[in-house]
């Protein structure tokens, strides 16, 4: 196929207010609320009319940990970011999808690091509008996101961004078919309860879902987890010791990631942490499971120099950047400096993505380790519909096996979009999401996710969502997080 010409027109947005059901941990936050943004996108496709659609979370302090930064700001800074990408998308000229993403790239960093935010978030805006071109030309088109990715429809380059592609193409690398199944890999947060000990009867949900890990090990048959660690070792080996003793009792086997969570600012201390694992016999099998560490260096140092060789040999686990990878060629620069994994994630970008997987098999080839450096699949708060079906859809077509997902631990099903959408969504996809008697919910079955109906035209989802029955964003506030809806 012959990459189309794209022209961008006008942006809409809307916000969605999402009340978790249980609250949310991750580095120096802790959650009980967001706001999910979605916008709407005007395109021609050589010349025919388009619209396109993505959706996300406002996620505070993730993209920016600085703590003169309020909550509040975050998201003002996202969504400023968001609208100042569709400003520069809709200024440029007509060209392939991956020539304007590349512009874009460039520009909207340019702007955001002017403007006093940073690199990753400045991702934020570009993937925002590359995910609404992707959708908006796949369902023009006819075509899902494998078949315009397979088929060159957006136009990528790969070389001209790493010269050592050159030669290499994504369909030398990507599955012929996208995965129709995916393991779920079940988030274990810094307040999460392990079992029902740690719930005061008086603050149990009480919805009829698994609130507990023992409950997902045992209700979702979950087999993958990713434990996130909190910087200090004496409360994170009683944790990981916990946890443990729980594995045993419902028995294996189990993969195991562990998150750092930027916690550390010296990979020996770390390293430390992981000898500590070792060292005790409780911890045995849960270390065997692990198969990768994953950003445990906070995101201004981790990229400052190669990793200490003892510090590496100490953990003896590839390494891989999430927050670090805040610019397209940091997981290049990554590998250079000992790292061997790299996220994806939608919202740092669907192009970045595409071509680290081709850097990863171009290293598998170059360095003879067929496994040697890897793409994970980390995003554990997107939400349903949109936001949700895009990322399983992008990670099918990567082919990774397990995802990240605990959206559906810490919020409530589809409660939060319109109900003509929530029920659209349930009808369109009912591989992937199930009535639980209190609405629709995401549908776990022996700890995976069927996600087959994902292959529609579009970036993953068959519904149009209704920015009507949003809140535009000159009228929405921070304040209506707080705003918790009467049950």
């Amino acid at each position: 196929m012959n990459a189309p010409a794209i022209k961008v027109g006008e942006a809409r947005f809307g916000i969605d207010n999402a009340f978790a059901r249980m609250p949310f941990r991750f580095g120096v936050v802790t959650m009980e609320a967001a706001a999910a943004l979605t916008l709407e996108l005007e395109l021609s496709i050589d010349g025919r009319r388009a619209v396109g659609y993505v959706s996300d979370l406002l996620a505070y302090k993730w993209f920016d940990k600085r703590p003169e930064k309020t909550p509040a700001d975050n998201v003002a800074d996202l969504l400023w970011v968001v609208q100042e990408a569709a400003k520069v998308a809709r200024d440029l000229p007509s060209g392939t999808l991956f020539e304007i993403w590349r512009a874009l790239d460039c520009e909207v960093e340019r702007r955001a690091l002017d403007a006093g935010f940073n690199r990753l978030g400045a991702s934020f805006g570009v993937s925002m509008i590359e995910r609404a071109l992707i959708d908006g030309i796949a369902r023009t088109l006819g075509l899902t996101f494998h078949e315009c990715i397979r088929g060159d429809v957006l136009g990528l380059r790969p070389a001209q961004v790493f010269p050592e592609l050159d030669g290499m193409s994504l369909a030398d690398v990507l599955p012929a078919t996208p995965l129709k199944r995916l393991g779920l890999r079940h988030t274990v947060g810094l307040v999460d309860p392990i079992d029902a000990a740690d719930l005061d009867p008086a603050q149990r949900v009480g919805d009829g879902l698994p609130e507990t890990l023992a409950d997902y090990l045992r209700h979702d048959g979950v087999r993958y987890l990713k434990i996130k660690v909190g910087g200090n070792a004496d409360a994170d080996i009683a944790r990981l010791e916990k946890i443990a003793g729980l594995l045993r009792q419902v028995g294996g086997p189990f993969s195991i990631t562990l998150d750092g969570n930027e916690q550390y600012k010296r990979l020996d201390d770390f390293a430390g942490l992981m000898e500590a694992i070792r060292s005790r016999p409780a911890l045995d099998e849960l270390y065997r499971s692990i198969l990768f560490v994953e950003q445990p260096l906070e995101r201004s140092v981790a990229l400052v120099g190669p990793l200490g060789a003892d510090a590496l040999a100490a953990i003896s686990k590839p390494l891989l950047i999430d927050e670090a990878d805040g610019w397209t060629g940091a997981f290049r620069d990554a590998i250079a400096l000992g790292y061997r994994g790299v996220s994806h994630k939608n919202c740092k970008g669907v192009v970045r993505s595409l071509l680290y997987a081709m850097l990863v098999a171009h290293h598998n080839g170059a360095s003879g380790e067929p496994n040697g450096y890897f793409q994970s699949a980390e995003d554990l708060t997107c939400l349903p519909a949109v936001s949700l079906q895009a990322d399983l859809a992008v990670v099918a077509s990567l082919g990774i096996t397990h995802v990240e997902r605990n959206g559906h631990h810490y919020f409530h099903g589809l409660d939060h979009l319109p109900g003509a959408e929530a029920n659209a969504a349930q009808k369109a996809h009912p591989d992937l999401y199930e009535e639980t008697g209190q609405g629709a919910q995401l549908a776990v079955r022996d700890g995976h996710l069927d996600i087959a109906s994902l292959q529609v035209p579009g970036l993953g989802c068959a519904l149009t969502p209704d920015l009507g029955k949003r809140i535009a964003p000159a009228d929405w506030t921070f304040a209506m997080l707080n705003a918790r809806p009467a049950d």
